[in-house]
């Protein structure tokens, strides 16, 4: 087994290996093309920031929405609450509920978590991923899809798999709630978007700032962040970032986390109307992320008492009963010989074993090139590239394996945006358009696997052993189980990782999408406005197997499919301090699968997933703009495909959403701001009219298993039915309270809130309600900032599920539950020159 691991390792570094030579040979090209046009004589001292900059104003004026240009978005004093668009546009798509996350609240928090967002973001859930990698929030029960400087960072799906989010390269970060956008494009079907305004140049002068990190439970990190001019038009930003232990990890016996990345931003402007910005990342992450418990009660989550026991054996296809190790058929299941419900300490960790890892190595560069024709009219184009590598190995006790040895994603987008005005009768009328066409191509091989996952067979009291996970199963048995898809294939070269033909996820996939997209703005007075737009997704699809897939099990597959969006929006502001809106957004998304391509074993179906949203909403300036509220109400459905096992049935379902938001923002003093929150959301999948019911691996809790003598993970499609969403609350609240003195010395207070929520879908285990109070005291000088976090200061017991709302690992939230953090504190000292 040691042996297997090291051969992995040695695998993926050097694939590592490769791709840094591949960056490192495409920044120098890039460093050749600033050099060579560094010749060119510019006309204009440039002291403006590029769009790569954060430069929201100070003060938004509140009769107007959020207009920033692309790749510029600007810099509030703190946590800015807007209906606005936060599409890196000049004109905005469609109005929505946004939160524009500065430097400064990123800081506030010290955020290097996504499920920290909800601090500022109500309806984010929290989660632990049954343990996988989470690249994305979970916004409302639906991954936030993310993008970089308006592209999207093309490996995830489900808010998994995908790299890890790095904040110290971010600006700010624009939360958005609702579908996808019509300029940036659809990934899934989404509760939100997440853009990430990456970090600018300094053109004025050289400036930086170093800091680290230190805390409890093994938090320690460092960033070191510096800048200036070159010339007077050209300037960079290099960024370094590493991390030898996390909180979030190291608190669960077993996990960690280990980071290094590196950033880098160059801005350049040879002529008055000409802006090239270019920004390059290369990340390494190597983790064991936490997973919690198994085998969740009520008793589990209100005393701390788990249920123990030793596996007793294995059903077959016939329903007969074998003692010991085995692996059962999809419906069988497994024995458990009960014993008693003993205490258990909260830093358990099902993944606590060191066969257990994930690796990362992820390589991006963007290039933002901007010219202005005109004072009417611009030309952006917004290129990106990313490479990333990733494996995660969890043999014990899950029997999970994902590999993506490599998988490349290039995306272009060019658009025009204009303005002009245009007589209606005895009306002027204001336009802007912005219409351009995007160009995507992605490629990658893709393993997954494997099906059997009997988590609750084992008892966490008692050593995890090697010999007792479920074992491989074979060609032979798989024909006996009925379906030769249950077989599990060998990754070529990765030793000890297998994978799983014809189960929707493993594929060897290239796709071609080509997106025209057109949107408008008509300023029909000066209190009305109507914003329509549409986009086409051309997708041009080969999927195949992935190299290794024996004969017999080999699947391959070529797809043409148009995938539309449309939008429509309508403003109108009858007073100076109020604003109004009315959005409404139809559109066809993809499920995309595990990394981010497409199965072979897809029919059109998983092309064409329709779905819609409605908001309608109110946002009030008032007391001399000292209060800001916003409003609104919202509608969602779409569909996605069920989860399904090896050559399952294939159905689609549908998840409907309906609620309720308010933000406010009052800043009684220049000084001192108060930022609260507060969503209700009523979320249902709707399975009537379907030929199954959604997947669940076991269920009931365990302690009906043991009280009833029923099968322990059997693997079944419940009743065709509409169910509540799963693992989710329906209340979500924030509060954050910010005060700095003259003198430098200030406070950070945050409450974070949610109400009770049932793992599953017999709603007969339940989270109770949860709160968590987090406070921040810090001292800044010209020169140094010092800094003391304290989280969950009143110590409260709270729990997250394996996986939330509408997210396919929520099959396993009877096999999945993590006791989340005590109390406990980490201090940052920051240096400034």
């Amino acid at each position: 087994m040691g042996a297997n691991k090291l051969s992995k390792k040695r695998g993926f570094l050097k694939i590592s290996t490769c791709s840094y030579f591949y960056l490192s040979f495409y920044f120098f090209a890039i460093f050749s093309s600033f050099s060579c046009l560094l010749q060119a004589q510019s006309s204009e001292n440039n002291d403006k920031l590029s769009p790569l900059a954060s430069t929201i104003p100070e003060e938004i004026a509140p009769e107007y929405p959020l207009q920033p240009s692309r790749g510029r978005s600007k810099k509030p004093k703190e946590n800015q609450s807007i209906d606005a668009t936060s599409d890196q546009t000049e004109i905005e798509e469609t109005t929505r509920t946004a939160q524009i996350v500065s430097r400064r609240s990123l800081q506030t928090i010290n955020f290097q978590n996504v499920n920290e967002l909800s601090a500022y973001q109500v309806g984010i859930n929290q989660t632990q991923m049954t343990g996988s990698p989470q690249a994305e929030p979970i916004l409302r029960g639906l991954p936030a899809t993310r993008y970089r400087n308006g592209m999207l960072v093309g490996f995830s799906r489900d808010a998994q798999f995908g790299p890890l989010m790095n904040p110290n390269m971010d600006e700010n970060l624009d939360m958005v709630t609702g579908p996808s956008n019509i300029i940036f494009g659809p990934q899934e079907l989404a509760g939100g978007y997440l853009n990430e305004i990456t970090k600018s140049p300094h053109f004025d002068r050289f400036q930086g700032e170093a800091s680290y990190t230190a805390g409890m439970y093994g938090t320690n990190f460092w960033n070191l962040d510096f800048g200036g001019p070159i010339k007077n038009n050209l300037a960079y930003r290099l960024d370094y970032f590493g991390q030898d232990g996390s909180s979030y990890y190291n608190y669960y016996y077993g996990s960690y986390l280990r980071r290094e990345s590196g950033y880098i931003a160059l801005s350049y402007k040879p002529y008055e109307k000409l802006t090239i910005d270019f920004n390059g990342e290369i990340d390494s992450n190597s983790l064991n992320p936490p997973a919690g418990l198994n085998r969740p009660t009520q008793e589990l989550i209100n005393n701390r008492l788990y249920l123990t026991g030793p596996f007793a054996g294995w059903f077959d296809q016939n329903g007969v009963f074998h003692k010991g190790i085995g692996t059962s058929p999809p419906g069988q299941g497994y024995a458990v010989n009960w014993g008693a419900a003993v205490p258990i300490d909260p830093r358990t960790n099902i993944l606590n074993n060191p066969i257990d890892s994930t690796e990362q190595f992820y390589a991006v560069s963007q290039l933002i090139e901007t010219l202005e024709v005109s004072d009417n009219f611009k030309i952006i184009n917004n290129s990106l590239f990313e490479y990333y590598s990733t494996f995660i190995d969890q043999m014990i006790p899950v029997d999970f394996w994902a590999v993506l040895p490599a998988g490349y994603n290039f995306d272009d987008r060019i658009e025009n945006q204009w303005n002009f005005s245009t007589p209606i009768g005895n009306l002027l009328t204001h336009n802007s358009i912005d219409c351009g066409l995007e160009f995507r191509y992605f490629s990658d091989n893709e393993y997954s696997g494997v099906w059997h996952s009997p988590v609750n067979t084992w008892d966490l009291t008692k050593p995890l052993l090697d010999n007792f996970f479920s074992p491989i199963v074979s060609y032979n048995q798989a024909l006996l189980f009925g379906n030769p898809y249950l077989t599990d294939i060998p990754v070529p070269s990765y030793p000890g990782f297998y994978f799983n033909s014809h189960n929707f996820v493993s594929t060897a996939s290239t796709f071609y999408k080509l997106s025209p997209f057109y949107q408008h703005k008509i300023d029909l007075s000066e209190k009305c406005s109507l914003i329509f737009g549409g986009r086409a997704d051309f997708y041009s699809v080969h999927a195949s197997s992935p190299p290794g897939t024996p004969l017999p099990l080999f699947l391959q597959n070529n797809m043409t499919a148009i995938l539309p969006q449309l939008s429509m929006s309508l403003t109108y502001d009858p007073f100076s301090w109020m604003n109004s809106h009315f959005t409404y957004f139809f559109g066809q998304n993809p499920f995309p699968s595990a990394f981010g391509s497409f199965a072979p074993d897809f029919s059109s179906t998983y092309y064409h997933l329709t779905n819609q949203y409605f908001e309608i909403g109110t946002k009030f300036n008032i007391y001399k703009d000292k209060v800001s509220i916003d409003l609104s109400g919202f509608y969602q459905d779409g569909f996605i495909p069920a989860y399904v096992l090896p050559q399952g049935s294939v159905a689609t379902t549908q998840a409907y959403l309906k609620g309720s938001q308010l933000q406010a923002i009052w800043t009684p003093l220049h000084n001192l701001s108060i930022n609260v929150g507060y969503a209700f959301i009523d979320a249902h999948e709707d399975w009537i009219g379907s030929p199954i019911g959604p997947l669940t691996t076991q269920p009931y809790p365990s302690n009906i298993a043991d009280q009833f003598g029923l099968r322990v993970d059997p693997y079944v499609f419940l009743a065709p039915l509409n169910y509540p969403f799963i693992g989710f609350p329906r209340n979500y609240a924030n509060t954050v309270i910010t005060y700095q003195s003259e003198k430098g010395l200030g406070f950070s207070l945050w409450t974070i809130v949610q109400s009770g929520q049932f793992l599953n879908y017999d709603y007969t285990v339940r989270i109770p309600s949860w709160y968590t109070l987090n406070a921040r005291i810090f001292y800044t000088t010209s020169k140094w900032e010092i800094s003391l976090y304290f989280y969950n200061f009143t110590d409260e017991k709270y729990w997250a599920p394996g996986a939330p709302g509408f997210i396919s690992a929520r099959s396993f939230n009877y096999d999945f539950i993590t006791p989340q953090l005590p109390f406990w504190v980490q201090g940052t000292l920051r240096i400034f020159f």
